[in-house]
C-alpha cells in the first residue's frame, strides 16, 4: 500500500456488520445533537464464523490461561513454528526449531509486510491499520477480523482482575477511545462480541465539534463504560472537568506516571490501568506492583541482547522478543519490540520488571499550548525522513535533526511551524544518509515538565 493513500470507505453498513439486523443505535451515536464531526466509518465485519473464533480465542487465551515455564516453551510453539515455516513466505525453507530463527524487525514488516501474510489468510477479510509513528516512520500493519476483534476479550481478561466486566447491550456504549490530537481517524461503531454495544473514537480537538462544549455533553449522555487512550487525551479530558463515571480507565501508547494516574484516579474514581500493547500484536501486559503482568498466553516473550541476535538467561535485562499471536496476516516470530526489560515467573505467570517503553513526549507552543509528538510523527512522516531526533529546551525553542538525502531544512522548518501554530522557534539540521553512517531512531525528549512526576 502507498504510504500516501488514504482510508477508503467501500463497505456499507451491513457489511460492516452483518450481524447485527438493528443499527438504530449506531445511527443515534452518528446523528446525535451533540455528536462530534466523525470522520471515518468502522465496523468489526464479524460473521458468525468468526464471531465463534473470537468466542473460542477469549475461552482459550482469556480464561484458561497458561504459560510457559522458565524450563519449558509453551505447547503451541513448535506447531506454530512449523505452520508459519509452511504457509508464510518470509519463513518458509527456514528450521521449525526456535533457536534457529533469526530476529525480526519493523523494517522487515515495512519493507515487505506481503511475505508476514500467510498463504492460508483470506484476502476478503483484508484490514489495514496505520501506526502513528510515533517510534518511527509509519507502518502499516495487517489484521483480519477475528484478531481485530480479539483486543476487547484481552481487555476483558485485565479487567477481571479488578472484578470488572462490560455491560454487553444494545443499548450501551462499551469502550471510547479518547484521543486529543490535531488530526486523527473518529468514527462511531458497534460490537457484534458485545451484542451490538457501543464503541467510539472521538477526538477532543475542538476542531471535531460543531460547538466547544459539546465534547462534554456528548461524552456525559451515552457515559461510556471503559475509557481507553494515552495520557495527554486522559489529562486533557480532565481539564474539561466531564460528569463521567467510568468502570475503567485503560491508559497506552505512552508511559504513565504515577501522579498521572493519581489525579486521573482521584477524579474518576475508577481504575487507572497502565497497558504494554504493539499495534503489531496488541495487548501484551499491564503495571502492577511487581512489574507488567503478562496477560496473552498465545505469545511467547523472550529478552535479547540490544545488538546481537543472542537470548539471554531469565533474569537478565535486554530488549523484549515476541513470538506468536493470533494473526494470519502478520505471525510474528522473534520480533523485536525495541522495548527494554527482564522477565520473571511468579505462580506461573510471567512479568516483565522494569519495563523500558514509550515515554509521553508534549511539547509547547510559547503561549503554552500543548502538542502531541504524534501530531508530529503524523505530519512528518509523509516525508522521506529516515529518522529524526526532536527536542524541546527549557526555552521553549525546538531542536532538530533528521536524517535525509533529498529534505531541506527549510521544509522541515515550514511544517513545524505550522505545527506550531507559528509560535516557536525552531533550529534544524539536516544530516546527509550514506552507506555506512548510523541512524538513530526517531526519538522525542523535552526540557520540559508536562505530566504529573
Amino acid at each position: 500500500m502507498d504510504a500516501s493513500s488514504k482510508p477508503q470507505i467501500a463497505l456499507t453498513d451491513e457489511e460492516r456488520f452483518p450481524l447485527l439486523d438493528d443499527l438504530s443505535f449506531l445511527n443515534a451515536l452518528k446523528q446525535d445533537e451533540f455528536a462530534p464531526k466523525f470522520n471515518f466509518k468502522s465496523g468489526d465485519r464479524l460473521d458468525a464464523v468468526n464471531l465463534s473464533k473470537v468466542k473460542a480465542y477469549k475461552k482459550k487465551n482469556c480464561e484458561e490461561k497458561s504459560f510457559w515455564t522458565q524450563e519449558q516453551t509453551p505447547i503451541w510453539l513448535n506447531e506454530y513454528l512449523k505452520w508459519s515455516t509452511e504457509t508464510v513466505p518470509f519463513y518458509k525453507n527456514k528450521s521449525n526449531i526456535l533457536n534457529s530463527f533469526p530476529t525480526t524487525n519493523r523494517d522487515d514488516i515495512r519493507k515487505n509486510p506481503h511475505l508476514f501474510v500467510s498463504d492460508e489468510a483470506d484476502l476478503y477479510e483484508l484490514l489495514v491499520y496505520h501506526t502513528s509513528g510515533s517510534t518511527g516512520p509509519k507502518l502499516d500493519v495487517l489484521f483480519d477480523a477475528v484478531s481485530q476483534a480479539s483486543w476487547v476479550p484481552q481487555i476483558e481478561s485485565i479487567l477481571q482482575d479488578f472484578n470488572i466486566s462490560i455491560t454487553s447491550c444494545k443499548k450501551t456504549v462499551a469502550i471510547a477511545l479518547i484521543c486529543a490530537q490535531e488530526k486523527t481517524l473518529t468514527y462511531a461503531s458497534l460490537s457484534a462480541y458485545l451484542k451490538g454495544a457501543g464503541i467510539l473514537k472521538i477526538n477532543l480537538n475542538t476542531s471535531d465539534w460543531n460547538h466547544p462544549d459539546d465534547a462534554v455533553k456528548y461524552l456525559e449522555k451515552f457515559n461510556p463504560q471503559i475509557l481507553t487512550g494515552d495520557p495527554l487525551a486522559f489529562m486533557a479530558l480532565l481539564d474539561l472537568k466531564p460528569n463521567l463515571t467510568p468502570k475503567a480507565m485503560v491508559s497506552s501508547a505512552m508511559k504513565l506516571t504515577k501522579g498521572t494516574k493519581d489525579t486521573l484516579e482521584s477524579y474518576f474514581k475508577c481504575p487507572v490501568i497502565d497497558l504494554y500493547s504493539l499495534t503489531e500484536c496488541r495487548n501484551i501486559a499491564y503495571a502492577t506492583g511487581i512489574g507488567h503482568k503478562v496477560i496473552r498466553p498465545d505469545l511467547y516473550l523472550e529478552i535479547f541482547d540490544e545488538f546481537d541476535d543472542i537470548a539471554l538467561p531469565y533474569g537478565e535485562r535486554g530488549e523484549l522478543v515476541v513470538t506468536g499471536g493470533s494473526n494470519p496476516f502478520l505471525p510474528l516470530i522473534r520480533y523485536r519490540t525495541g522495548d527494554f526489560c527482564s522477565l520473571k515467573i511468579e505462580k506461573g505467570i510471567p512479568f516483565l520488571i522494569d519495563l523500558e517503553a514509550r515515554n509521553p513526549v508534549v511539547f509547547n507552543t510559547k503561549s503554552g499550548i500543548k502538542i502531541n509528538n504524534i501530531d508530529v510523527s503524523n505530519v512528518l512522516s509523509e516525508i522521506p525522513l529516515a529518522g529524526f531526533k526532536m527536542h524541546q529546551r527549557k526555552d521553549k525553542s525546538i531542536q532538530f535533526i533528521g536524517y535525509s538525502n533529498e529534505i531541506t531544512a527549510e521544509v522541515i522548518i515550514d511544517l513545524l511551524n505550522v505545527i506550531f501554530k507559528n509560535d516557536i522557534n525552531i533550529d534544524v539540521e539536516i544530516q546527509k544518509i550514506s552507506q555506512n553512517n548510523d541512524v538513530e531512531k526517531t526519538k522525542y525528549s523535552s526540557e520540559l515538565i508536562s505530566f504529573c512526576d
